[in-house]
């Protein structure tokens, strides 16, 4: 969380940006305070001033990031939302981000204030925005109000969750859309 002097935004803005690619990179060793600085052009005490710890900034780099890279339209065509965010769900799941999430997801099975971070910070704000889009196709009537949203939403998710902490399979971007149709269809209206 950042601390310290007012920020200056557009700087605040390429240390994430730069951070998010050296972890895209391949190698999430890459994104040292000194390479992040250098990246976005900051003095390294600049990163220090607003994150407490190079791992601070990479987990709000990667939230922030993950969140662009996966948008949840609000079209008409609910299948056509999903599966565009599913396909961009699958993308950084089969990215090197994706072995950095998995690694989270470990080291959140042995420390419970990680666990908790990557639950509230991570997880929560993306779930609330699933849930809402599918909200809306509720009250817009594309589907049944009778349904359990949470474990749509589950079914939903559940397979790329699933291939990317097992680790038994990829998944690729024609499944986004075998998988969001075969949810759809099961709680269309």
């Amino acid at each position: 969380m950042p601390r310290g002097r007012t920020r200056d935004e557009a700087a605040h803005r390429r240390i994430l940006e730069a951070t998010y690619e050296l972890i895209g990179s391949g190698d999430a060793s890459h994104a040292k305070v000194d390479d992040i600085a250098k990246a976005a052009g900051v003095a390294k005490q600049t990163i220090y001033r607003w994150w407490p710890s190079r791992t601070a900034v990479i987990f709000d780099a990667l939230l922030e990031g993950t969140v662009q890279a996966t948008p949840l339209g609000s079209s008409d065509d609910l299948r056509e939302d999903f599966t565009t965010h599913l396909q961009g769900v699958i993308r950084v799941f089969n990215s090197p981000t994706g072995q950095l999430i998995r690694e989270m997801l470990a080291a959140s099975a042995h420390d419970p204030q990680t666990a908790e971070e990557f639950r509230q910070r991570f997880w929560a704000p993306r779930r609330a925005r699933s849930k809402a889009r599918l909200q809306e196709a509720i009250d817009a009537g594309q589907v049944r109000d009778d349904i359990d949203i949470e474990l749509a939403l589950d079914a939903l998710y559940g397979p790329v969750w699933l291939r990317l902490t097992v680790g038994h399979k990829r998944s690729t971007q024609q499944q986004a859309a075998t998988i969001v149709s075969n949810i759809i269809d099961g709680i269309a209206r």
